[in-house]
């Protein structure tokens, strides 16, 4: 299927249709979006508490072995392990999930309804800017088709500025088939926006961040989704806690990996591409 007239999932009125319709555009046509105000302050503000109070109970309990991007930077990984709120605005919100559903679901992946999502979570983080952050992308290898394997998108947790450490972006680069030069940052754009911002990009767009000239904080919660084959950053089917995915729906189920994780052997199965009706009871069951 040609990815530029895959299917919309969107209900609603035209008016919704066209938004969702602009945003797939700009990021097919500039390798990125911007959704203004996609979530209200109240949420805003219990997400940002959240995850204030799990840096602060994380930070001391991070491994040495960190990738140079991450050094000196203040994150909390895993959020998916750490409460059900980051789940629900991450991957219950219609926009980012039709969105993602138009650029990485596998047409073929046929054991799951057509309208489900077969991506997968790859990593669910916070950060706040510190220190300059190199031009990078996150595809692992660039190339030029129309088929993006990975996406981030960003919840805005506060405000991003010049000042206090935005993401710069080269518009465009996403379709370069090149590594991120670092002499790019120069003609890089910032990306001011608001707290309850939402932002998508291809993985493949050459991007980094300012450094953060503030005393102040600039968090945002930062999902990977890829498509069903790729490794995730973290077993996530494995660790995730009991009571959280007591709460998840089977589509959410499915984004963490549980319908496409291998098994251990023939013995217990073969076929990754799973069904929602083999999905486990509990966790510590998901590769049977």
């Amino acid at each position: 299927m040609n990815q530029s007239t895959a299917p919309f999932d969107v209900d609603g009125s035209d008016v919704k249709y066209d938004e969702i319709s602009s945003y797939i555009s700009s990021i097919e046509t500039v390798g990125y979006a911007y959704v203004p105000q996609a979530f209200s302050q109240s949420e805003i503000s219990e997400a940002k508490e959240l995850v204030r109070y799990w840096f602060e109970k994380t930070q001391s309990e991070q491994s040495e072995r960190m990738p140079r991007l991450n050094r000196n930077q203040s994150m909390v990984y895993n959020l998916q392990n750490k409460d059900m709120l980051f789940t629900r605005m991450m991957m219950g919100n219609e926009i980012i999930q039709t969105v993602l559903k138009h650029f990485l679901n596998d047409y073929w992946f046929s054991s799951l309804p057509s309208d489900a999502p077969n991506y997968i979570l790859r990593s669910f983080l916070a950060r706040s800017s510190n220190h300059q952050m190199p031009m990078h992308i996150d595809s692992f290898v660039p190339y030029t088709g129309s088929h993006p394997f990975i996406m981030q998108c960003s919840i805005l947790l506060e405000d991003q500025t010049e000042e206090n450490g935005c993401t710069v972006i080269v518009p465009g680069s996403h379709r370069s088939d090149r590594y991120a030069p670092q002499e790019s940052f120069e003609d890089a754009i910032s990306i001011e926006a608001k707290a309850g911002d939402l932002l998508f990009w291809d993985s493949r767009i050459w991007h980094g961040a300012r450094e953060n000239r503030t005393n102040g904080t600039r968090w945002a919660m930062i999902a990977t989704f890829c498509r069903w084959w790729i490794k995730q950053a973290f077993d996530i089917p494995g660790n995730l806690p009991q009571e959280i995915y007591d709460q998840l729906t089977d589509g959410q189920k499915a984004v963490m990996g549980y319908c496409s994780v291998p098994y251990d052997d023939e013995k217990c199965g073969i076929d990754m591409k799973r069904s929602f009706d083999m999905l486990p009871k509990r966790v510590g069951d998901y590769k049977i």
